[in-house]
């Protein structure tokens, strides 16, 4: 039986299998790393956290544990919980949008979008079996968690938004704790200078990336006899295969103007986005876009979209354009190639925008919301 916690302290349990893995994983990893910096009364339980994590945490008071499992929803739903009520944490927080839906123990979850209400033919056109299964999975889990949970945090005020859209979520249960950038691993370094203008493009089989229009904005760069190359990054051979970018990239003669570079390594980042020119980012939808802040941390003029979240997060650091226009894209493309004195201005904005987040305030809010817990 779980004890009851006193006034000064608690026992928190956070699922860390997923940290460093794409978006959520930057902020899984962050948060932790940040607590454990601020925390020292608390004592944290971090289930299934990679090595890179580990090592970087000194704290005495956190905790590793490891948690096989083969089935992940039974691990989050089951396993997780009932970990727990071994161990006597008083409540859990889960980071990746869904929760138990089925266990009595307390819990604070991280919703930091509302993408599981989208239908699935609007994220990936050619799911396997195993997307369907997960997108099902989420959808029966998010639901029936949210209700559940003491607090739900969630980051960026658009995301808030479209959370409180949903039945049966009350406004003062769903906090704003947003995402942060690292700079000391994202910063300006020098660029060696190129006849050839590079521009970086985070891309993912998920339909929001907006891969087919950022191709046919290529494609009207390319008859207006710029000189330039993207370079498209996050996407391996299996995530390829799912798509028919390269098939896209074919039809429209693009071969010469298009690198498909694959996943890059967490610590190659900083790098990769300091030799681009430009990070270009018209997502359709995003809960916050951390992609953003890294490209302003790092010194690189970025145009993203003026929708959802990324308004937002960019402020007027950016170039704001209609995600769903290709001529829209290509035309602040050349604006930012044609002008270096927009770029020089860009590049400053952004690096004193990047300089409003960090991940210590995150971690702040983020205690706020644990010390008012209930049990």
């Amino acid at each position: 039986m779980r004890k009851k916690p006193s006034r000064k302290s608690f026992r928190v349990g956070i699922d860390a299998r997923l940290a460093y893995r794409r978006g959520v994983g930057t902020y899984t990893a962050n948060l932790i790393l940040s607590l454990s910096k601020i925390d020292r009364r608390n004592e944290y339980f971090l289930f299934n956290a990679p090595q890179a994590l580990r090592a970087k945490v000194s704290n005495r008071r956190f905790h590793w544990e490891n948690l096989p499992f083969s089935n992940a929803a039974y691990y989050e739903q089951v396993l997780l919980p009932r970990a727990a009520v071994e161990r006597g944490i008083d409540f859990l927080h889960y980071v990746d949008n869904s929760a138990s839906a089925i266990s009595d123990v307390p819990f604070i979850l991280t919703l930091h979008d509302t993408m599981h209400t989208r239908p699935l033919s609007d994220v990936r056109p050619n799911p396997t079996l195993r997307q369907r299964l997960i997108h099902s999975y989420k959808q029966w889990a998010i639901v029936r968690a949210t209700p559940r949970a003491q607090a739900l945090l969630t980051v960026s005020e658009y995301s808030r938004g479209q959370i409180l859209s949903q039945p049966g979520i009350r406004p003062e249960r769903v906090r704003v704790t947003p995402e942060g950038v690292d700079r000391a691993s994202f910063k300006k370094t020098k660029k060696k200078p190129s006849g050839l203008f590079k521009i970086l493009i985070h891309g993912a089989a998920d339909e929001r990336k907006n891969i087919p229009h950022i191709l046919k904005a290529a494609k009207i760069l390319a008859g207006w006899k710029l000189n330039f190359q993207m370079v498209i990054i996050g996407m391996d051979d299996a995530e390829m295969k799912c798509t028919d970018y390269l098939q896209r990239t074919m039809a429209l003669d693009l071969g010469r103007q298009v690198e498909w570079a694959g996943r890059v390594p967490f610590e190659m980042l900083n790098q990769v986005y300091s030799e681009a020119d430009l990070f270009l980012y018209p997502s359709r939808l995003e809960g916050f876009g951390l992609p953003v802040l890294e490209a302003f941390a790092c010194g690189v003029p970025v145009i993203t979209s003026n929708t959802s979240s990324l308004p937002e997060v960019a402020g007027k650091a950016a170039l704001l354009v209609d995600p769903e226009s290709p001529r829209a894209i290509a035309e602040a493309v050349r604006k930012i190639m044609k002008n270096p004195r927009l770029r020089r201005q860009l590049i400053r904005r952004g690096l004193k925008r990047a300089r409003l987040f960090s991940w210590d305030k995150t971690a702040k809010l983020t205690l706020k919301a644990y010390q008012q817990m209930e049990f």
